[in-house]
């Protein structure tokens, strides 16, 4: 946009000098000479003005081609950044499913084996339990019968036998 004022001032300048230059005192050039060679001057100054305005139209569009380059590689980079965090996405949910399935696994592992323990305990226990229920009664018997032997013997008895 400044470069379009500034081609249009120039234009306007240059204009006003060759008109200027048309009204002096030589006397060899005739009014219509010199209305020639001012808008020869004048047809030289837009000739120039186009290729300027042809320049400027050429870097708008090279800055237009730069930019649309730009915004498709950003729109690339966006599109890797993208699929490379849903991949890492997909990998997380995979690792926290497999550690999860990994503890629920050693977790019914180690309940497995607790509830084996304490089956083996409980039956260790009874087991226990009743070789001292026996032992107890055993050793009731065999009292009953030594407190018994004593008493025939304190009485003189003949049968001794319980």
């Amino acid at each position: 946009m400044i470069k379009l004022k500034y081609l249009t001032t120039s234009i306007i300048a240059l204009t006003t000098v060759f008109a200027l230059a048309a009204c002096d005192d030589k006397p060899e050039a005739t009014t219509s000479e010199k209305v020639n060679e001012v808008a020869a001057d004048v047809n030289n100054v837009v000739e120039e003005a186009g290729e300027k305005v042809d320049e400027v139209v050429l870097e708008a569009g090279q800055a237009a081609d730069s930019a649309g380059e730009k915004i498709t590689e950003m729109v690339d980079s966006a599109d890797v950044a993208a699929e490379e965090s849903g991949e890492k996405i997909t990998d997380m949910a995979t690792d926290a499913s497999n550690t999860v399935s990994d503890t629920a696994n050693s977790a019914t592992d180690k309940a497995s084996d607790m509830a084996t323990d304490a089956s083996s305990t409980v039956s260790d226990t009874a087991d226990s339990a009743t070789d001292k229920a026996s032992d107890m009664s055993t050793d009731a018997v065999n009292a009953l019968e030594d407190a018994c032997e004593s008493a025939k013997e304190g009485v003189a008895a003949q049968d001794t036998d319980c």
